[in-house]
């Protein structure tokens, strides 16, 4: 099956080294031979919204059919260091945005000597070192401040020097740093405007005030946009986005937007989105909220204890109903927002493209299986396009296009994990990335890391 072009007929796929070489009704020979009958032989899943990018996470991405795995929302501090870390040393594709919250706290004399303490541990420990998570909520503090003229001009100029390291555009979670004034934000839209680079925007609010200053930004400037995780930014006022997202689309305008198929958010507790009225915006009390660590639901009390320490939750907080409207947009992309490694992660971590195509697909039938794998395929790839050339060759089961496929059983497809733990996704039999299996009859193949870096255009 294959999105772009309609393609669903029973055929022969010839792979050789890294690309697809044949499609054909022939039989075709090859020195290793998968026999796929009565499985879907699908381009392989682009997930463009993932926070667990080691290969722990990795291993139950694959078990879920993704072969390329990027952190476009919040960005990656460093970047040029990261994929050479990474280079050599993943299971699957990746990539990553500038990370414009953090880089706005380094224009901040400040807060100067946590990014040079953070250098430190990535040379001593690597970007896995847990040491990184206590300088990351120090920067929080950064979050509450508005930069000055002069720091946004310096702010900028850092921005296009992490273009030049690879970066797929501009991470801009402006929800985690509402200290940001309306003109520096507008700013980043401008740059992103004259670079043509896409923004991947948290907004400023939960609700529709942000969608429609980033709508508004994005109109004005001219800068590509892409709204992340519609569902838990928009709530019960999802269709509006949807219908915004469509009206500028129709418009010419470059604006698109992502669904994760689940009812709760995660993200971490010490953050922004639980200051003042909280439980009024979101509807919801404490007992709403699971402390990933132990999957203990929260009191008053252990809210404002596991705030000052820290750390990760999981939020219950959106309704069914809400989920299918977004599921249903024939424009919406499904993105896993997926959480770093835990045993109590947040489920979407292993199961977001699964769920889709198990439970939305084959049980509910809210969407048929092609219009599923268009979400998951064609569409990240040309959102992405402009700024990556190389994804001109993925998302694609074509000749010339590279070999990450997925092969799946649309019988028997299904999400494991659930909010108690991670568990890998059933129904995923074979996962080739660049060529090369990492997932073969449904089990993970040990010690291979075909994983190639997806970098932007501007990186010299």
């Amino acid at each position: 099956m294959d999105p772009e072009t309609s393609l669903d007929e029973i055929k022969n796929v010839g792979i050789k080294d890294d690309r697809i070489v044949e499609i054909s009704s022939k039989s075709l020979k090859g020195t290793l031979e998968i026999d796929a009958t009565g499985l879907v032989v699908s381009p392989g899943f682009i997930d463009l919204h993932v926070h667990g990018m080691t290969n722990k996470a990795h291993i139950y991405q694959a078990r879920d059919g993704v072969t390329t795995a990027l952190e476009l929302e919040g960005g990656i501090s460093f970047l040029r260091e990261w994929i050479d870390f990474k280079t050599g040393n993943s299971i699957v594709n990746f990539g990553a945005t500038v990370p414009h919250g953090q880089i706005r706290a380094k224009a901040m004399e400040a807060y100067n000597h946590y990014f040079t303490r953070s250098f430190e541990i990535i040379n001593e420990e690597g970007f896995d070192s847990p040491n990184l998570d206590k300088i990351r909520i120090n920067l929080g503090r950064s979050g509450y401040q508005q930069l000055t003229d002069s720091e946004i001009t310096l702010m900028k100029e850092m921005i296009k020097e992490e273009l030049q390291s690879g970066a797929l555009g501009i991470g801009a979670p402006v929800g985690y740093y509402t200290g940001a004034g309306y003109d520096e934000i507008f700013s980043v839209y401008e740059l992103a405007a004259n670079f043509n680079v896409p923004i991947f925007s948290h907004t400023r609010n939960i609700g529709m005030s942000g969608i429609h200053e980033a709508i508004s930004n994005a109109t004005t400037s001219g800068a590509p946009l892409h709204i992340v995780h519609a569902n838990s930014l928009s709530l019960g006022d999802i269709q509006v986005t949807l219908d915004m997202v469509a009206s500028a689309q129709d418009r010419g305008l470059d604006v698109t937007t992502e669904i994760y198929p689940y009812t709760a958010a995660s993200t971490t507790l010490e953050s922004q989105i639980f200051d003042g009225d909280w439980k009024d915006i979101l509807k919801i009390d404490y007992s709403d909220i699971q402390w990933e660590a132990t999957g203990e639901r929260l009191t008053e009390k252990t809210f404002y204890e596991y705030r000052k320490e820290g750390g990760i939750v999981i939020i219950h907080m959106m309704k069914p109903e809400w989920l299918l409207k977004g599921i249903k947009d024939e424009r919406t992309i499904i993105g896993s927002d997926g959480m770093p490694y835990a045993p109590g992660a947040h489920p979407r971590t292993a199961g977001t493209f699964s769920r889709v195509l198990g439970r939305y697909v084959r049980e509910q039938k809210v969407i048929d299986l092609m219009t599923a794998l268009k979400k998951m395929t064609i569409l990240p790839a040309q959102r992405l396009e402009e700024i990556a050339p190389a994804m001109h060759q993925k998302g694609r089961l074509q000749v010339g296009a590279d070999a990450d496929i997925t092969i799946f059983d649309p019988k028997t497809i299904i999400d494991r994990a659930d909010f108690k733990g991670l568990q890998f996704s059933e129904g995923v039999e074979y996962v080739l990335i660049n060529g090369e299996l990492v997932v073969s009859d449904g089990k993970n193949v040990e010690n291979v890391f075909p994983g190639r870096a997806v970098m932007g255009k501007y990186r010299r």
